[in-house]
């Protein structure tokens, strides 16, 4: 966000960010799992139960538990504690949003681009790596319930494991997809599950 401190923005940036993100897709994007009610935990306070509602224009937020309610740029500034501004400049960052920022200058232009060069990277990986991770856990879900599984003894090694590292990517996505031996790792684990049977 340093490369952006310097730049103001105006309510067409706020309109078209807006626009241009889908409630759902924000809060997705931010570690938030909704369901098919369009409801999930909320983050701004200790739930347990689903409390969060993704309303179906997909714009807004409520949690009816805590009242704390908005449209992305609030969800975003209620969940790192920013500024509007500052919230809406994050959502054009991590979202790579084409939105003219005037006030840049080139070195803040090419620092911005490479900063969204490897989200892009990293949200490609969070999708590979959850796929894998989550097929694993299936699998080892199934062993674990057949205790004349072939698998059995690996799924009670791996369960809580495999558990630990979905936890890590949706919370801790850069440090993991910076980690090389944890990466490197996700591939031995898809090759596990393409002999599974074998």
């Amino acid at each position: 966000m340093e490369s952006m401190k310097s730049c103001h923005l105006c309510k067409e940036d706020y309109v078209e960010v807006k626009q241009r993100l889908s409630m759902r897709q924000v809060a997705e994007y931010y570690g938030c799992k909704v369901n098919r009610k369009g409801t999930c935990l909320c983050p701004f306070h200790a739930d347990n139960n689903p409390s969060l509602k993704i309303y179906k224009d997909d714009k807004g937020y409520y949690c009816f538990t805590c009242g704390n309610g908005g449209d992305v740029v609030k969800f975003v500034g209620r969940m790192f504690g920013l500024r509007n501004e500052e919230a809406c400049k994050k959502l054009i960052e991590d979202f790579s949003l084409p939105i003219a920022l005037a006030g840049l200058t080139y070195r803040e232009k090419r620092e911005r681009s490479r900063k969204q060069l490897e989200r892009r990277k990293q949200q490609r990986f969070r999708k590979w790596a959850y796929t894998v991770l989550k097929n694993y856990w299936m699998l080892l879900c199934e062993a674990a319930h057949n205790f004349a599984s072939p698998h059995f003894e690996e799924a009670m090694q791996e369960l809580s494991v495999i558990e630990y590292r979905l936890e890590c990517i949706q919370k801790h996505l850069e440090e993991y997809h910076a980690d090389r031996e944890a990466v490197r790792k996700i591939g031995e684990i898809e090759r596990r599950i393409a002999g599974w049977n074998g």
